[in-house]
């Protein structure tokens, strides 16, 4: 059962801050001895590093659970013992640490020496997680999905995702994926994944190496990959209602090459901070798909199975900074918030076995605190195909997300939180549409009829983060209200008759766990499509979301979805 917490409970409201103002008094002394703190998952605090597990469970736990190794964390660090601080290196180094999947929550402390202060020590805690995680889906008697995961190998930080499906009526009765990743070789920053897949719809199999510009220090960023696929899918066609539509099969096979580079430059912009925070980058990509197997294809039937080669660059300004808070999408952890902005403009060639065509495209966003009301980002993007003088292929977004200052009310905390998208497909191909359904707008609304090319989105969410917590599981409750609008883009889309949804839930999550939130929820439409029910209760995992940190990576078109 859940209770309140005991009288130590609190917030830790010092964690609102500009990342890097902590560190700023040490600016340009020496980095003396580099001192790491490992905490363990269960029973440890940040805030109280030298407190130790007490229950049975939490000792269990910890003994089971791998920490992190020494030398991965020093791995992950941009600096060395007898470098000069810079307060926006260790600002980044501090969230660098927090984003690996295995680490919970982070802190790093300068602190000067008596005999002499022109020497700081650096003291880094770290708080690992639970690293193994699994759930199981029974579908039937016969059949079943069992997955395990693991984000920290033996303490190595390594990754590894495993699948495994039973279907005893299926072709194919046992079948199997895994996915492995290494994020950080040698320090090096740059990360390796392969995967495989073996089921009766897919074989997959696909290495990548890649590295982004995790911070403005770095000033190369890239990656390569290569995959081949063999995919059975079915998707709707002919649609006459809810009700009333068929299935057809599509068998493709695929292999796929991608190689990209980046390179970022400094602008000698007269504000310091702004120097150090603003790059211009430059990054080029050639891709090539080719199939072995696919549907019948011809200059204007099936396009996305056309064999073709896209050869794209982009150049483009972003600055990147960061706020520290709590409570936004965790459920106590520190979390960092990305304020500035991204401009970038896109252009390419494609080479395809129908024809070619040019493409060009611009990207720009901007987000950061207006005062005390809260986080404001906004954004678009507007981007197109063009072949024989003509558009095609092209899509604008417009994207508005907004969360509020976090409201206290005694142990109780409230946030406001309102998502507003518009999306516009410009001469699509006749198989490509965006919809409303669940996962991409109306949340719980299960229907195959709305969809188009042109859509309006708002999602509006009130959290409330109760004092309730039960083993570390704390809980939150959340009400909402969803409303879309979809058509072809022949008309105004607010002439379009709105599809809305509303709602109440509760979300349970433990920081210390590598498992998504657990969501209960149940939700009304009062327009439902004729053959849909007006009600939804649902119980699923919430991954939570990320907001854009304005970072240019490899320039690629954006997906219409």
């Amino acid at each position: 059962m859940f209770s309140l917490p005991s009288d130590d409970f609190k917030l830790d409201t010092t964690q609102f801050s500009i990342s890097e103002n902590p560190f700023k008094n040490y600016n340009g002394k020496t980095i003396g001895n580099i001192e790491l703190i490992k905490l363990k998952a269960l029973g440890t605090r940040m805030d109280k590093p030298d407190e130790k597990p007490k229950s049975f469970i939490q000792k269990t736990g910890n003994t089971v659970n791998f920490n992190t190794r020494e030398r991965v964390i020093l791995n992950n660090l941009l600096f060395s013992s007898g470098d000069i601080v810079d307060p926006l290196i260790i600002a980044d180094n501090e969230r660098i640490l927090r984003e690996l999947p295995y680490i919970k929550d982070a802190r790093i402390y300068l602190k000067p020496r008596e005999d002499n202060p022109e020497i700081v020590d650096v003291e880094i805690i770290t708080k690992d997680v639970l690293a193994l995680s699994f759930d199981i889906e029974a579908r039937d008697f016969d059949s079943g999905v069992l997955r395990v995961n693991h984000k920290n190998i033996f303490g190595s930080g390594h990754e590894i995702d495993n699948r495994f499906s039973v279907d005893q009526s299926s072709d194919q009765r046992y079948s199997y994926q895994i996915r492995y990743r290494v994020p950080n070789i040698k320090r090096s920053f740059i990360s390796f994944e392969a995967n495989y897949a073996n089921t009766v719809n897919q074989d997959f199999s696909s290495v990548k190496l890649q590295r982004e510009f995790i911070s403005p220090k770095i000033k190369f960023a890239g990656g390569i990959e290569f995959t081949n696929q063999r995919l059975r899918f079915t998707e709707l066609s002919n649609i006459i209602s809810d009700e009333e539509y068929d299935f057809q099969t599509i068998n493709q096979r695929y292999d796929f090459q991608d190689f990209w580079l980046a390179r970022a430059f400094p602008l000698n912009l007269k504000d310091p901070i702004r120097n150090e925070r603003t790059r211009l980058i430059v990054s080029g990509r050639i891709s090539n798909i080719k199939f072995t197997l696919r549907p019948e294809v011809d200059t204007e039937l099936n396009q996305p199975f056309h064999n073709r080669t896209l050869a794209i660059g982009s150049v483009g300004i972003s600055q990147r900074r960061y706020f520290k808070d709590q409570l936004i999408f965790g459920y106590g952890r520190t979390e960092d918030i990305p304020y500035g902005y991204q401009i970038e403009l896109l252009g390419g060639y494609e080479w395809a076995e129908f024809g070619h065509r040019y493409f060009l495209g611009g990207k720009a966003g901007r987000g950061g605190y207006m005062g005390n009301l809260g986080y404001f980002l906004g954004g678009f993007s507007l981007e197109s195909f063009l072949k024989n003088k003509i558009f095609e292929q092209g899509v604008f977004k417009a994207d508005f997300r907004f969360f509020s200052s976090l409201i206290d009310l005694n142990r109780w905390k409230f946030r406001q939180f309102i998502n507003v998208n518009y999306t516009y497909g410009i001469d699509r191909f006749s198989n490509e549409y965006i919809d409303i359904r669940d996962g991409n707008g109306i949340r719980g609304l299960k229907s195959n009829t709305l969809r188009g090319t042109q859509r309006f989105l708002i999602n509006i969410e009130t959290v409330s983060f109760t004092p309730f917590e039960a083993a570390d599981f704390k809980l939150a409750v959340f009400g909402f209200y969803d409303l879309g609008m979809v058509n072809n883009g022949s008309k105004n889309i607010f002439s379009e008759k709105a599809q809305s949804g509303m709602g109440l839930g509760f979300r349970i999550r433990n920081d210390n766990l590598t498992f998504k939130a657990i969501e209960i929820r149940l939700a009304y439409y009062p327009d439902a499509p004729v053959g849909l029910p007006m009600t939804d209760l649902s119980l699923s995992g919430n991954s939570g979301f990320n907001f854009s940190d304005f970072l240019i990576t490899k320039p690629s078109p954006s997906l219409f979805k």
